[in-house]
């Protein structure tokens, strides 16, 4: 591979030998050093091999020597390239061109990746780069890697590391956030009340701060009480001789069921392919784009899908152009009623998605019931589901009465009696 390069940048011909002693003169040159390759015999019993073009200048004794005769039947390489095309200047213009612009679009940013950031999002990350001054299309001359790396973890305190370099036309930014809190959350401890947040059965209860005015196996009732916050102070003689309030904490699990209920006519609109497709392209360019669709017959309508790429010509050197293909479908619609089976499908979709916000909110499942009403025009999908879950809500509490001294909300302190 390096010789055929150094062929063609240096330049080669092909020759003809023929005369008294073609061996001799090949012997000749293998004597002087000088390089042949490609040797062979034609019908005519003549040879044809090829040498450099500075090999070629040098063997005039020899050809004279040997008594024999040398024609030139091609040339090649890049010298006898340039003298062919010598009047077409606008040839080696346009590539040196082509080389230059990319010279200087190597000069710029244009692709910026994030790597680590899963609290944070692209958008909000590329927001504050715009507020460094950092955007696409900018010089890489003009960032300042170490200041960027301290502006972040200035400007996001649960970003602990940032690392940030510049890879060919790229700017990768790859940061580590902290998996701690940062700072601990300063416990409450406003005088309050535990009411339920919904009826239900309780199923369990662990009374941490208050005093419970329920138990396991109740019904309650939404809003009723189920921990107090005021905590009676009781005397000798069983009765109640002072109060203070606490901030009620408790973990209450109930048995509790939800409905939901969802009407729509059976009457819809249903779109479908006709089968005719269109497609085409686009190339955007910074503000520049350009969109290329096949014609066709009669006005439809039509669903179109994209897919964009940027184009690069390295792993890390992209460029400011983007390419895309685009497929479109001629869409048509009618009404229909729905199916029975659509209908069951509808009704396990809306189940599914009412039991999966459930469960996103911690809530167990225990018994889960759809049922589907038609009509002549519409159709009725209700549910009832059977769940555990708690059912704490806290709201303020009522201040105590003072039977005797004492500030509201303070504990009183406790006198100890000399026997």
């Amino acid at each position: 591979m390096i010789e055929w390069l150094l062929h063609n940048w240096e330049g080669y011909v092909r020759l003809r030998l023929h005369g008294y002693s073609p061996e001799r003169f090949l012997n000749l040159c293998n004597a002087r050093g000088l390089e042949v390759w490609g040797l062979i015999c034609n019908r005519d019993g003549d040879y044809e091999f090829f040498m450099t073009v500075e090999g070629y200048r040098r063997v005039k004794p020899l050809v004279r020597k040997a008594q024999v005769r040398l024609h030139i039947t091609g040339r090649f390489g890049l010298p006898f390239f340039i003298y062919r095309h010598r009047k077409r200047w606008y040839y080696g213009a346009g590539i040196m061109a082509f080389f230059l612009v990319l010279y200087v679009m190597s000069l710029f940013i244009w692709d910026i990746q994030f790597e680590g950031n899963y609290r944070y999002t692209y958008d909000t990350l590329v927001r504050f780069l715009d507020t460094q001054d950092i955007d696409y299309g900018m010089l890489k001359a003009r960032i300042n890697c170490e200041d960027l790396e301290a502006s972040m973890r200035t400007s996001f305190p649960e970003i602990t590391w940032v690392s940030a370099r510049v890879s060919g036309t790229r700017l990768l930014i790859h940061i580590k956030e902290n998996e701690v809190l940062s700072t601990i959350p300063e416990k409450d401890e406003t005088p309050c009340d535990i009411v339920a947040s919904q009826p239900g059965v309780i199923t369990s209860m662990v009374v941490r701060q208050g005093v419970a005015q329920v138990c396991v196996g109740d019904q309650v009732e939404e809003g009723q009480v189920l921990v107090s916050g005021r905590v009676p102070i009781i005397g000798d003689n069983e009765e109640e001789i002072n109060a203070y309030m606490v901030h009620a904490d408790a973990d209450i699990v109930a048995r509790t069921v939800k409905q939901y209920e969802k009407t729509f006519p059976l009457l819809h609109q249903e779109r479908v392919h006709t089968g005719r497709r269109r497609r085409g392209w686009y190339m955007k360019a910074g503000a520049w784009s350009f969109t290329f669709l096949t014609p066709v017959r009669g006005q439809g309508e039509w669903d179109y899908s994209m897919e964009e790429k940027q184009l690069r010509l390295f792993s890390n050197f992209y460029l400011p152009v983007y390419i895309g293909a685009i497929q479109g479908r001629e869409m048509a619609a009618y009404e229909r009623n729905y199916r029975e089976d659509e209908l069951k499908e509808l009704s396990k979709a809306i189940n599914y998605q009412f039991v999966k916000n459930l469960e996103e909110k911690g809530v167990q499942i225990l018994e889960n019931n759809d049922r589907i009403e038609t009509s002549v025009s519409e159709c009725r999908l209700t549910g009832e589901l059977v769940t555990e879950e708690s059912i704490v809500k806290t709201q303020p509490a009522a201040e105590p009465d003072m039977n005797s001294g004492g500030e509201p909300g303070e504990k009183p302190e406790e006198t100890i009696t000399a026997e």
